[in-house]
C-alpha cells in the first residue's frame, strides 16, 4: 500500500518530478559542455626513513643502535607528512620556479560573450591582460570553484594503510598538470631536507654558543685547582698523605736505630776509655773535649743541618742540589768535628805508644758518630711533629682539593661533550637525507585520455540521469510532504469526522459551467450524480430537505457546486428550491442569469412576499430565490426569524432547499444558516484549501452541533485522480 500511494503521489506531480529531473539533467550536460576542459596528474612519493642514514647517525651516536634499522612510520608521522606536503612555504616555490598563471575571470567573460570586449575597453578595463600570477593559497584550493572555473590546483591524499602519498595536480594544460604534480613532489623533499638540516643547525647554533664559555668555564677551574695546588703545595693528596706516614715511620725507625747506635758507640767508647783509662793523657783530653767550644758549636751544626736535611726533603727529591749541597755539609762538619777530636786526643802526643794513637783515632770517631746520632735525635722528634702537624691538614685539603677536582671534571665533560656534539652535529647536517622519496612520477597524459580529462560528456550524462531521476522524484514527494493543501480524496478522508461524498472534475475552459448544458457522457454529470448518491447514503435515516452549501474560503466554487448539485437533483424528479445566501457575494444569479433587483433581501425586509421572490431557473422543477439587493448589515438578516422561517417553509413546499452561503473563514453566516437546515456540504477546491482550515472548520460545526453531510472535492485535476482514466475508458 505504501508503494502503491508514493507512485500515485509522483503520477499527480509527474510534472513537477519531469521539470526538476529535466532541470538537474541540462544543468550537468550544459555545463559539461561550457566548462573549460582540466586534466590531472598524480605523482607518488614514499614516506621511509632511510635505513643507511640512521645506520650512519648511530655509528656517530645521534640514534639509539635499537632503532637503527626501524623505517616505518607511526599514523602520527603519516599525517604530519600529509599536512606538511601542502603548506604554504612549498606552494609558494613551486609557483615562483614554475611561473604558474591562471586565466583571468574577465577574459573568460569575454571568451563567452565577445561584444563585451569593446564595452569592457570604454570603462578602462585591460582586456589585453588575460592572465594572472596564482598564490600559493590559489595553488592549494581545491574547491567546487576550482572545479567550475578551472585553475591550476593540487591536492594530496594517502594512500589507505600504506606510506604512499600521492599528489594530483590539476591544469588546464595536460603538461603543466605533470610539472605541477613533480615540482610539487620535489619541493616536498626539499623542504623536508631543509627542515631537517635546520634542525641540526640550530643545535650547532646553541653549541657554538655555549662552547666557548664552557671551555672559559674548563680553564677557570683548571686554574683554580693549580692555584691551590701552588698555595698548598701539593700535587696528590692521597699520594703525600702516604708520603707523610711513611717518613713519620721512617724517622721515628731512625730515631730507635739511632738509639742503638749510640748505645753501640757508648759501648765502644766505654771499652776504648777503657784500654786508656790507664794513660793520664786520656784523662787530660777528655776533660778537654768536655770543654771544648768547637765540638760543642760543630754538634749545634750538625743537629741543624740535619733540620734543614729534613725539610729539603719534604720539597725536593735525594738528587736536588739543595739536598745534596746539606749533605756536604753534614760531611764537613763531621769531617771538622772528626779533624777537632783528634786534635785534642793527639793535640801533646810525640812518639807515643802506637797503641795509644790508634786507640784514640777510634776514640775520635765513636765520638764522632755518636755526637752525628745524637744531633739527629735532636733533630728528628722536631721533624716528626712537623708532619704530624701537616697530617692534620690534610682532611681539610682533601675536601677543598675534591671539590676542585669535581668542578674541573664536571666543566671538562660537558666541554668534551659539546665538542663531540659540534662534530656530531656537522657530520649530520653534511649527510642528512630526506625521508620522502618519489617512487612514481606524473607523466603528461593525452588530452584525449578520457581518464584524465574532465568533465567527461559521457560520464556526467550518466551521473545527470542517475541525480537527476532521484532528484526529481525527492522533489515531488518533498513539495507533496510539505503540501498542507487539500488534493486528493485521500486528504479529505483524513479529516476526523468528515465524509468524502465525491470529486468535481476541473472544467476546461469552454466547458459548460452547468450540467443540464453538458455533453451527458461528460465528467461532470457521472460525478454529480456520485455525489448525490453519496449524499443519499449518507443520511440514510432521514435524507435532509434543506442543506447549506458553503467552503473555507472563496473561489472554491461553492455556487458552482450548489446550482449543479440543484440540477441533479431536479433532474432526478425532485422539487428544489435553489437559495443563494451568499449576501456578500453572490454567485447564483451569474449562472442562471436572473435579475437581483428583488430577492432573499426583499423578503426579509418585508419588501416583497415569498412567491415574489421566487423565479423560475429555466430548468425543469428548479426553482431560485435571488439574493435581491445588496444590503449593509448581512449578518442581521440571516440571523433574523424570518430567514429562518422562509427555510422551514420552504421545506414543506420542495423535496430540497439548497442553499448557498459565504464562506466559513470569511463570515459566520454558515453557522447560522447550517443550525436552521438539516445539514452543512463543504466543499474542497483541490489543492488550494489548508488542512489545518479544514480541521479548524469541523470542530467549529461540532461546537455548533451542526450536521455536517460530507465535503465535496471540486475543480479536481484529472491527473490527481485515477478515476478519471477509467471513465475515459469505459466511456
Amino acid at each position: 500500500m505504501e508503494l502503491r500511494h508514493i507512485l500515485e503521489i509522483l503520477w499527480r506531480r509527474r510534472w513537477t518530478a519531469i521539470i526538476l529531473f529535466f532541470a538537474v539533467f541540462l544543468t550537468i550536460v550544459t555545463g559539461s559542455l561550457l566548462i573549460t576542459p582540466w586534466y590531472d596528474a598524480t605523482a607518488q612519493v614514499l614516506l621511509r626513513r632511510s635505513a643507511a642514514s640512521s645506520s650512519i647517525l648511530s655509528s656517530i651516536g645521534l640514534q639509539s643502535s635499537g632503532t637503527s634499522s626501524t623505517t616505518a612510520l607511526t599514523d602520527t608521522d603519516r599525517a604530519d607528512y600529509l599536512a606538511l606536503a601542502g603548506v604554504r612555504p612549498v606552494a609558494e616555490r613551486v609557483v615562483s620556479e614554475l611561473k604558474v598563471t591562471r586565466e583571468r575571470t574577465r577574459a573568460r567573460i569575454m571568451k563567452a560573450i565577445p561584444l563585451l570586449r569593446p564595452f569592457l575597453r570604454l570603462l578602462g578595463v585591460n582586456v589585453e591582460s588575460t592572465e594572472e600570477v596564482m598564490t600559493a593559497d590559489d595553488l592549494l584550493d581545491s574547491s567546487v570553484l576550482a572545479m567550475i572555473l578551472p585553475r591550476p590546483h593540487v591536492d594530496f591524499e594517502q594512500n589507505e594503510s600504506t606510506d604512499l602519498i600521492e599528489i594530483e595536480a590539476v591544469s588546464p594544460d595536460n603538461v603543466q598538470a605533470a610539472a605541477l604534480a613533480n615540482k610539487m613532489a620535489d619541493a616536498f623533499i626539499r623542504d623536508e631536507l631543509k627542515r631537517v638540516r635546520e634542525d641540526y643547525k640550530g643545535v650547532s647554533k646553541f653549541i657554538e654558543a655555549n662552547i666557548e664559555r664552557t671551555r672559559a668555564e674548563y680553564q677557570n677551574a683548571l686554574k683554580e685547582l693549580k692555584d691551590y695546588k701552588e698555595k698548598e703545595q701539593t700535587v696528590n693528596l692521597d699520594t703525600e698523605t702516604t708520603n707523610l706516614l711513611q717518613r713519620i715511620s721512617d724517622y721515628r725507625k731512625q730515631v730507635s736505630d739511632n738509639n742503638v747506635a749510640i748505645f753501640k758507640d757508648r759501648a765502644s767508647i766505654s771499652r776504648a776509655e777503657s784500654q786508656l783509662s790507664a794513660i793520664p793523657k786520656y784523662q787530660k783530653t777528655s776533660e778537654q773535649m768536655k770543654d771544648n767550644e768547637m765540638v760543642l758549636n760543630l754538634k749545634v751544626t750538625l743537629r741543624d743541618l740535619y733540620l734543614s736535611l729534613a725539610e729539603s726533603r719534604t720539597k725536593y727529591t735525594g738528587e736536588h742540589p739543595a739536598v745534596i749541597d746539606i749533605r756536604n755539609k753534614i760531611n764537613e762538619s763531621k769531617d771538622l768535628l772528626d779533624k777537632e777530636l783528634k786534635k785534642i786526643f793527639g793535640s801533646e802526643t810525640v812518639g807515643i805508644d802506637p797503641v795509644y794513637q790508634d786507640v784514640s783515632v777510634k776514640l775520635a770517631g765513636y765520638y764522632v758518630d755518636m755526637a752525628s746520632l745524637e744531633s739527629q735525635n735532636q733533630a728528628l722528634p722536631v721533624i716528626i711533629k712537623k708532619y704530624e702537624r701537616e697530617l692534620m691538614t690534610l682532611p681539610r685539603k682533601s675536601a677543598d682539593y675534591a671539590q676542585l677536582q669535581l668542578s674541573v671534571n664536571v666543566t671538562q665533560d660537558i666541554y668534551n661533550s659539546m665538542l663531540k656534539y659540534r662534530y656530531q652535529m656537522g657530520m649530520a647536517e653534511s649527510m642528512a637525507v630526506s625521508s620522502i622519496y618519489i617512487v612514481e612520477p606524473a607523466i603528461v597524459h593525452d588530452r584525449n585520455d578520457s581518464k584524465h580529462r574532465h568533465p567527461d560528456l559521457f560520464l556526467n550524462t550518466i551521473i545527470a540521469i542517475v541525480l537527476g531521476a532521484p532528484f526529481g522524484m525527492g522533489a515531488a514527494l518533498l513539495i507533496e510532504y510539505l503540501d498542507d493543501s487539500v488534493c486528493t480524496s485521500d486528504d479529505v478522508k483524513a479529516v476526523k469526522h468528515l465524509t468524502y461524498l465525491g470529486s468535481v472534475f476541473m472544467l476546461k475552459k469552454k466547458e459548460p459551467k452547468l450540467i443540464n448544458e453538458a455533453d451527458p457522457r461528460s465528467p461532470i454529470r457521472e460525478s454529480l450524480r456520485t455525489i448525490r448518491n453519496s449524499i443519499r447514503f449518507a443520511t440514510t435515516d432521514k435524507p435532509p430537505k434543506s442543506i447549506v452549501v458553503t467552503s473555507s474560503v472563496q473561489d472554491e466554487g461553492k455556487s458552482f457546486f450548489a446550482s449543479n448539485l440543484a440540477i441533479q437533483a431536479a433532474t432526478e424528479g425532485k422539487k428544489v428550491l435553489l437559495i443563494d445566501g451568499d449576501l456578500r457575494r453572490p454567485g447564483i444569479t451569474v449562472y442562471f442569469n436572473v435579475p437581483r433587483t428583488i430577492g432573499l433581501t426583499s423578503f426579509i425586509v418585508g419588501e416583497a412576499d415569498e412567491n415574489a421572490v421566487r423565479l423560475d431557473s429555466g430548468v425543469e422543477g428548479l426553482s431560485i430565490i435571488p439574493t435581491g439587493p445588496i444590503p449593509p448589515d448581512p449578518a442581521r438578516l440571516v440571523e433574523s426569524k424570518k430567514m429562518h422561517q422562509l427555510i422551514k417553509d420552504m421545506e414543506e413546499a420542495y423535496d430540497l432547499v439548497i442553499i448557498d452561503s459565504p464562506p466559513i473563514l470569511a463570515a459566520s453566516d454558515a453557522v447560522i444558516l447550517g443550525r436552521a437546515a438539516d445539514g452543512v456540504i463543504l466543499v474542497i477546491e483541490s489543492g488550494k484549501a489548508k488542512k489545518k482550515h479544514i480541521a479548524d472548520i469541523m470542530e467549529l460545526f461540532t461546537k455548533a452541533g451542526i450536521n455536517v453531510i460530507g465535503a465535496a472535492l471540486n475543480k479536481v485535476s484529472t491527473s490527481r485522480h485515477s478515476y478519471y482514466y477509467y471513465y475515459q475508458q469505459y466511456k
